[in-house]
Formats: C-alpha cells, sequence, structure tokens
C-alpha cells in the first residue's frame, strides 16, 4: 500500500498526509476517551437521579398511608364519632321497627326517639326511589356496566333504607354530587335531628383530609346507617342486597375477622357501583364503646390527594421528570392504581396512543368517561413484573405505550396492598445530555480536524486543483454525465490534459445523442409492427420467437363504406381511415388489446396472445363497443355512412414473429379462420361470437342467437350467436335507468340489444 501511494504523490504531498494523520489520530483518541468516561458519568447520575426520585416517592406514599390509618384510627376512638355512631345505630333500627310509621306510639317508645312526621307511603317511596334510579343513576351507570340494570335489584328492602334514600337522595332538590349539603330531610324523624347535629362536621372531616366519603357501619348487620354524600349505597346492607359483594363489604367482612381495637384495615381499588363504576378504595376500623364494638367506620381513600403525591402537585419538571417523566402506581393485577401523567396533561393524544397500544379496547371510553386511568391501565412490562416479585432497580424497557423509558421500580411496604411504584422517563429525553455531550465534542472535534486539515492542505492545494478537476470530470463521465467541460487556467501540462479531456467528451456527447435517436426510431419502427412484449423479446437478443397460446380471442373487423365516401380525393380518404385506425388502435392500448394488423378496411386485434389474460374475452367485447362508439362520433364529425362488422371467437392460436430483416407479428390457426369467416357473415352494424364466446359473456350482454354457419375447410356447423348495434351510450343509459331495466323485447323495438345485467 506504501508503494502504491508513493507512485501517486510526491515527497511533499507524503509529509502531509503523515501530519494530518497523526494529528486527527491524537485528537480522535482523546475525543473518545473523553466521550465514554463522560457518558458514563452521566448515564450513571440520570439513574441515580430517577433513583432518588422513586425512593422519595415511595417513602411520600408510605407515609400517606400510614398518616390515612393513623388518622381513621383515631377518628374510630374519638368521642364524637363514637357518640355519632351509637346514634344513628339506634334511629337506623328505629326507623326499620314496624311501629315507626304507625299513627300510634308503642308504649316503651324511647323518650329519645322521635316519631317521623312522614305523610308519605311507602309505595310512594318506591315509586320516587324506581325514578330516581331509572332516570338519574343508570344512565351514568351504564357507562361502566354492560348489559340491562334493573331498578329492582338496586332499590334497597329495607324500610329504614328506602326512608333515607328517599327523603336524602330521591327527595333531595340538591344535584347530583351535591346531595350532601342536605343538612335536615325536615321529616321530623330522630334520625334527621341526628344527621343535622352531625353532617356538617363530617363533611369538614372529608374536605380537610381529602377522603372521598365517610361511612358508619353496623357492626352486625352490616348497614350503611350514614355515609357523607349520600350515593346508592346509603341505607343499604352490605350482608345482602347489590353491595354484598364490593369491596366495601370486602372491608367489613375484614375488620369483622379482625376486630381488635386500633386495628386498621385496607382494601384495593375495584369499581365501586354506587359511585358510577368509579375506582374506589377503603380503609376502615371497629368503633369501640368501652369493650363493646358499635360499629364500623369506614372512609373511601382520596384519589386526588394520591395523585397529588405521584404527581408532585403538576410540577414534573420542577422535580427532575423533564418533558416525558412520571411516577405510578400497579397493582398485582398490572392495573395502574395512579393516574397516567399524560392523561392528565394532554387526553386527546393519551387516548390516541392506548389506541395502537396493547391496552383492551373496552377500557378507552372508561378512561374517557371516568377521567381515570386507575384499574384501566394495563402496565405490563419488565419493571413492573420485577416488582411484583419484591425485586428494585433501574433498567431501560418499553413501557405501557410502547415507548423505550429508563424505568427505576421498587415494591412498597405497604400492609393489606400489593402494590410497587414505577419511576419512568423516556429514554430520549432521559439520555439527552448525552446525546448534547456528544454532539458537543463531535462539534468540537470537527472544528480541530477542519482546522488542522486546512493547514496541511493549503499547501498542496495549489498543485492538486487541475488534477482534482481532471478525476472529478472523468468520475462525471464514468457515471454517464457528458454535460463536462473543464476551464483551461493554465498552459501547461494540466492545461493541455483538460482541453484534451473536454475534445474527447465533446466527440462521446454527439456518439450518444446519435445512437439515442437510432434506438428512438427502431422502438418506434418496431412498436408499429410487433406488441411491445415481443419488442423487449427481440431486444434481449431472442432470435425465434413463437408461440403456442392455448387461449386467446380472436377479433376481425371490416370497415364498410368506404368505396361509397365521395366528394373526396384518394388522399383525403387515407388521411380519415389513418385517424380512424389510430383512434382503434388508442382504444386497443386502453383495453389491453394487441392489434395484430390491418389490411385496407379490415382490422385484426387478439387478446391474450402476447401476454395470458384470463378476462380476455371481455376486453376484447369492451374494445369492439368501443370501436363501434369511435365510429360512430366518425361519422358524426366527418359527415359520412361508414359502418362496422365483427367477428369474434375464442380459442388457441399460434403467434410468431415472421422475417429476420422484414419483421411481421401474425397469428394463424383455427380460431383465426372462424373468426375471420364469422365476420364475412356478420351485418355491418352487429357482432357475430361462436358459442365458446357468447357462454363467457352470457349475463353481461344481450345476445340473440344467430344463423348456423357451415364451414366447408372443417366441415363443420357453428352455432353463432349476435350482438346487434352495441353502442356505449345504450349501455350508459341501461345502468343509469335501474328502475327500469331495458328487456329484449323494449330492445327489439328500438333495433338495439340492450345488456342484461351490469
Amino acid at each position: 500500500m506504501f508503494k502504491n501511494v508513493s507512485k501517486r504523490f510526491n515527497v511533499k504531498s507524503k509529509l502531509m498526509i503523515i501530519l494530518v494523520g497523526v494529528s486527527l489520530g491524537s485528537i480522535l483518541i482523546v475525543s473518545f476517551l473523553s466521550w465514554e468516561r463522560s457518558r458514563t458519568n452521566l448515564r450513571e447520575a440520570i439513574r441515580n437521579q430517577l433513583t432518588s426520585i422513586r425512593f422519595a416517592r415511595a417513602n411520600q406514599i408510605e407515609s400517606f398511608f400510614e398518616n390515612l390509618k393513623s388518622h381513621v384510627e383515631t377518628l374510630s376512638e374519638d368521642r364524637m364519632v363514637i357518640e355519632a355512631m351509637i346514634e344513628f345505630n339506634r334511629e337506623f333500627d328505629q326507623l326499620n321497627n314496624p311501629d315507626t310509621f304507625t299513627n300510634e306510639q308503642p308504649d316503651n317508645q324511647d323518650v329519645l326517639t322521635e316519631q317521623p312526621n312522614n305523610q308519605e307511603s311507602p309505595q310512594e317511596w318506591n315509586n320516587a326511589l324506581k325514578e330516581y334510579y331509572t332516570k338519574e343513576f343508570f344512565p351514568r351507570l351504564s357507562k361502566a356496566v354492560s348489559g340491562e340494570l334493573n331498578p329492582g335489584s338496586y332499590i334497597p328492602q329495607s324500610k329504614a333504607a328506602k326512608y333515607l334514600q328517599y327523603h336524602y337522595i330521591a327527595k333531595n332538590s340538591n344535584p347530583v354530587g351535591e346531595k350532601d349539603k342536605l343538612l335536615n330531610a325536615k321529616d321530623g324523624s330522630g334520625y334527621s335531628r341526628v344527621h343535622a347535629k352531625y353532617q356538617d362536621i363530617f363533611r369538614h372531616v372529608i374536605e380537610k383530609f381529602g377522603y372521598y366519603d365517610l361511612f358508619l357501619i353496623d357492626f352486625a348487620t352490616g348497614d350503611i346507617v350514614y355515609s357523607v354524600y349520600k350515593e346508592t349505597d346509603y341505607g343499604t346492607s352490605l350482608n345482602v342486597g347489590p353491595y354484598q359483594h364490593s369491596n366495601l363489604a370486602e372491608l367489613t367482612e375484614l375488620v369483622k375477622k379482625n376486630p381488635e381495637r386500633r386495628t386498621v384495615q385496607i382494601v384495593d381499588f375495584a369499581f365501586y357501583r354506587p359511585s358510577y363504576g368509579a375506582p374506589a378504595a377503603f380503609l376502615g376500623a371497629p368503633i369501640y364503646e368501652g369493650s363493646n364494638i358499635v360499629g364500623i367506620l369506614a372512609a373511601q381513600l382520596p384519589v386526588d390527594e394520591l395523585d397529588k403525591i405521584m404527581t408532585a402537585n403538576g410540577e414534573w419538571k420542577e422535580v427532575g421528570l423533564g418533558e416525558s417523566g412520571e411516577t405510578y402506581l400497579v397493582g398485582s393485577d398490572l392495573l395502574m392504581r395512579s393516574n397516567s401523567r399524560f392523561l392528565i396533561e394532554d387526553p386527546k393524544e393519551y387516548l390516541k396512543v392506548l389506541s395502537k397500544s396493547t391496552t383492551p379496547e373496552e377500557n378507552i371510553p372508561k378512561i374517557k368517561e371516568f377521567e381515570t386511568s386507575i384499574l384501566l391501565q394495563k402496565v405490563d412490562t419488565v419493571a413492573s413484573r420485577a416488582a411484583l416479585r419484591t425485586k428494585e432497580g433501574t433498567g431501560i424497557i418499553q413501557d405501557y405505550r410502547g415507548v423505550s423509558v429508563l424505568s427505576s421500580y421498587t415494591p412498597l411496604k405497604i400492609k393489606g396492598l400489593d402494590w410497587v411504584l414505577l419511576s419512568e422517563i423516556d429514554l430520549a429525553e432521559a439520555y439527552k445530555p448525552v446525546t448534547a455531550l456528544k454532539v458537543y465534542i463531535f462539534i468540537l472535534t470537527t472544528i480541530v480536524v477542519v482546522v488542522v486539515t486546512w493547514i496541511a492542505s493549503a499547501v498542496a492545494s495549489g498543485f492538486l486543483k487541475p488534477f482534482n478537476q481532471l478525476i472529478g470530470g472523468l468520475r462525471q463521465v464514468g457515471q454517464g454525465e457528458l454535460d463536462v467541460e473543464l476551464k483551461r487556467e493554465s498552459d501547461d501540462e494540466f492545461g493541455e490534459a483538460k482541453e484534451k479531456f473536454n475534445e474527447t467528451v465533446d466527440r462521446m456527447r454527439q456518439l450518444s445523442e446519435s445512437l439515442e435517436q437510432k434506438n428512438r426510431e427502431n422502438d418506434a419502427l418496431l412498436l408499429n409492427i410487433l406488441p411491445a412484449s415481443v419488442v423487449e423479446r427481440l431486444k434481449e437478443g431472442e432470435p425465434h420467437i413463437a408461440n403456442n397460446v392455448k387461449l386467446a380471442t380472436v377479433m376481425f373487423a371490416r370497415i364498410e363504406g368506404l368505396d361509397k365516401i365521395k366528394e373526396r380525393d384518394v388522399k383525403q380518404i387515407a388521411t380519415l381511415l389513418s385517424e380512424l385506425i389510430s383512434a382503434f388502435d388508442r382504444a386497443a392500448v386502453a383495453h389491453e388489446v394487441g392489434k395484430i394488423k390491418t389490411n385496407g378496411d379490415l382490422y385484426i386485434a387478439a387478446c391474450g396472445v402476447a401476454k395470458p389474460r384470463l378476462d380476455s374475452t371481455k376486453r376484447v367485447m369492451a374494445f369492439a363497443i368501443d370501436m363501434f362508439s369511435i365510429l360512430q362520433r366518425f361519422d358524426n364529425e366527418y359527415k359520412t355512412e361508414l359502418r362496422i362488422s365483427m367477428g369474434i371467437d375464442d380459442g388457441p392460436v399460434t403467434a410468431a414473429v415472421l422475417g429476420t430483416e422484414m419483421f411481421s407479428y401474425d397469428v394463424w390457426g383455427e380460431t383465426v379462420s372462424i373468426a375471420d369467416f364469422l365476420q364475412l357473415n356478420a351485418v355491418p352494424g352487429t357482432i357475430l361470437v361462436t358459442e365458446e364466446v357468447y357462454e363467457r359473456l352470457e349475463g353481461l350482454y344481450d345476445f340473440e342467437p344467430g344463423p348456423d354457419i357451415e364451414l366447408p375447410e372443417i366441415n363443420q356447423t357453428l352455432t353463432t350467436w349476435l350482438l346487434s348495434n352495441p353502442t356505449p351510450s345504450l349501455l350508459n343509459s341501461y345502468h343509469s335507468d335501474r328502475e327500469a331495466p331495458v328487456t329484449k323485447d323494449t330492445a327489439n323495438n328500438s333495433g338495439v340489444q340492450a345488456p342484461i345485467k351490469s
């Protein structure tokens, strides 16, 4: 290699190459080592930052649940809560007393209770509740629940539940979501007196601590004797009825199984029907009066408070998660337990991405309706599965959107919940500083390389410029570019070489143009004689082109009336005939039918010869109809009275290129002879076809039986079919008038056979 370099360059050039090579090599080595070290440090820093965010969020979530449990525990031992539980239990039981809604009070009536001043009958309660469930509750619930909803399955059965839902839900004038604003139903009952006493206090508690709702539940019966927001679970029993399988009922069972004082239970998110199918999770603890359990305190988990922690109050950028980072929770079922950042920031784009992901289609409308991804967004990723196996770590994975992310994951230590936390950021954004560093090093290296190269090459550039110009010109010529001309800038050997180069290229250009012109002329001549596919075979050097075609469609057409054209000389007639034949040729190309030849007033064409076609019969017939239309326009334009007769047959033919000096392309065989014979027997203005053609086109055109024709050459009688005056205008008229189809009888009256199918 060094010997070859010595032959091409002088000493000065060799020295320049050595200097540039050593400089560039040193620069590249230093740049590469710096890049590798910096990249490693940056990636480690980014991983550590994401791990720190994950660690902080995990501690916040665990502390959040510890605080919730502590607060529920504290509330369950609060004297006010205990007294409220006792009073609500007593008044709820009083409402279930058979004598409560009679005019007479029992002798042992508790002095602390009051008889409700109720004028409505139980039947009125049922009617009002049925109307509420049908018009208010079910339309909202149906967006989350499939199937038919029956009021009888949801309306509570106990008197107390019906009474309370009637007064505090159905009869409550406040809209859905604001039923808590009613402090006293003013029905004169002891329950309403107790409710007015505590409602405002409990409402303040859930507003302050962010609970969705607060419940007081009878320990023995499972009756929800009180709730703040008055949804359809209000007054119902969790032991029986529509909500006995809900996760709130599951919570009461956990408390009953573990009734120890100060023990707080928690149940995971599930779709909760009283909240119109929205995801809900609950915490609960027993309420003791002395040594006796008097009830259960349950709180519906504050989802908004959970989201505030996971989203850092929407300040993702400020906490180091940039444009695409997020932290979220996943349960053991691989479903989200907190909302996706992308749903919060751009719901439309988020739903659009989900439609292309593995998220079930039925979940997407629910995400849109409830504006939450909790229990609806599947997170089946390497990171989530690893965390559920009690592992923690950081790595590059594909997230639930199918995007490459840097993910840091860890299991959470929350008793009663098998949750994991993931902190992720798009890989492209996470490694953006690494990319920026790479760009910086590349730019810096490029600048240094350019400077060194410029200094090294400046000395030799003047000497090498003419030589490079010659090399460039030769390269362009080698690529087929002949519009190249080099400017002579000196009178030395390089100047003379440029002059000779220009002369050589000019001669090559002239020869190329002459050769291209000859080729175009030859191709045009061949295409006038032979089909395009045959011309290609000839150009490829195939010496003898002949084919036996098993199935082709051959058409013979004769133009009648040329001899009757008067008042025109021979040249004009020839010109008119040329125009007509050219129009036929264009139609043949459009239908991919090949013209075999013309002989005076005879036009011969075929389909399926040069290129096999299953629909050759349809194409030839469509071309034949176009020929009638062309001839009709021709007669109208030139005031002639030409007519055309045709014969069409299907069958095997032999096709070949004849001659070596003067080419011709011809077909022959029995099919060709029959088509020719049919044309000779066809009346002008008609198409005569064989039985084979008729069978292939039956139903597409309305044929009528033609004459039986004797073929003396093959001693055979042909059965023929006739199509009269097949003009496209008649066909179009038929297709556009579907309500009044042309029949054989009406077509015969007009002298035209119309098609019977489209």
